[in-house]
């Protein structure tokens, strides 16, 4: 997947306009983290439902001879406690993302000034970037905040959920026992068996943190597909239109005045010269379009961008 994605990324210099029009943001952090998340989660969920549906088809039977009742009881309470899972955590997919962002965003901040560091020191702003990424830093230890309050409060109902199917089945099948219909090794057995189908059917509740991280990673890598897909059909660059407009302004000042009555004349060099300059940057936005100047020594030249 990786060898997948770095050909799509340097194929029609993508890397290049993801940077030049920021549409997607930590663009590595997705090639290096995600892309190791996604797999090795989708691996560990791939052989967590094999084993669940195994052991389901294994158990399923045996219960449901046992006490039919009972089967009905665990399909209703796993039903709930997967809804009651899903209301509680419902934030913790748009908190993970957020925080994979607000973590890699901290992180490149401290790469930049790595390599940017002779800059920083010779114009001497060590002050603002300091100020820059401890924003960046208390930006995501707030969302950070958050994202473990949700979980806690998804652990509490978890913890909970897991306490009472100790005694639920035994609960359940002990009038048939003191009406003399079952022996007690059937309530053993049907509390094993409630037990492991439980497990099955909890999945969610029992995952569902690992889920909404897991969701989270799929939304990152998918906003990564879409552009690196717009940026291979050659849309990418009709998003944003830059246009740099040079204003030219010759003054002919002469460094040698007389009494101030009159100017004597004075011929300065020609720097450059231009004619019809056309300039576009590699993804083919027009940066100059005809441009003819002539700069002499002491005109004075601007140059400003114009976006629209």
């Amino acid at each position: 997947m990786t060898s997948y994605y770095m050909e799509r990324y340097f194929k029609n210099r993508t890397f290049y306009k993801i940077q030049s029009h920021s549409s997607l943001d930590n663009p590595d952090q997705r090639i290096v983290d995600d892309l190791n998340s996604f797999t090795t989660t989708a691996l560990s969920f791939a052989l967590t439902l094999f084993n669940a549906a195994v052991d389901l088809t294994s158990f399923s039977n045996i219960l449901y001879h046992i006490y039919p009742p009972l089967f009905v009881v665990l399909l209703i309470y796993s039903i709930g406690g997967t809804a009651v899972s899903v209301f509680l955590g419902k934030g913790l997919v748009t908190l993970n993302s957020l925080q994979e962002k607000k973590e890699a965003d901290f992180r490149y901040g401290l790469v930049r000034i790595r390599e940017n560091a002779e800059s920083i020191a010779f114009y001497g702003g060590e002050e603002s970037e300091m100020q820059i990424l401890l924003h960046s830093f208390r930006s995501s230890f707030e969302n950070l905040t958050q994202l473990l309050i949700s979980s806690r409060n998804l652990q509490f109902f978890t913890k909970g959920y897991r306490y009472l199917i100790q005694i639920l089945p035994a609960a359940v099948v002990a009038p048939m026992y003191f009406a003399g219909k079952i022996e007690i090794g059937v309530i053993n057995q049907s509390a094993s068996a409630f037990n492991h189908i439980l497990e099955d059917f909890s999945l969610v509740v029992y995952k569902f943190q690992a889920i909404s991280a897991f969701s989270a990673v799929i939304n990152r890598l998918g906003e990564f597909d879409d552009v690196l897909d717009r940026s291979c059909s050659s849309k990418l660059h009709s998003i944003m239109s830059e246009e740099i407009l040079v204003t030219y302004k010759c003054s002919k000042r002469s460094s040698m005045e007389s009494n101030g009555l009159m100017n004597l004349p004075e011929k300065f060099e020609t720097l450059l010269e231009m004619r019809n300059l056309t300039l576009k940057t590699p993804n083919g936005t027009t940066l100059i379009r005809e441009l003819s100047l002539t700069i002499n020594e002491k005109d004075h030249l601007l140059v400003s961008n114009l976006f629209r």
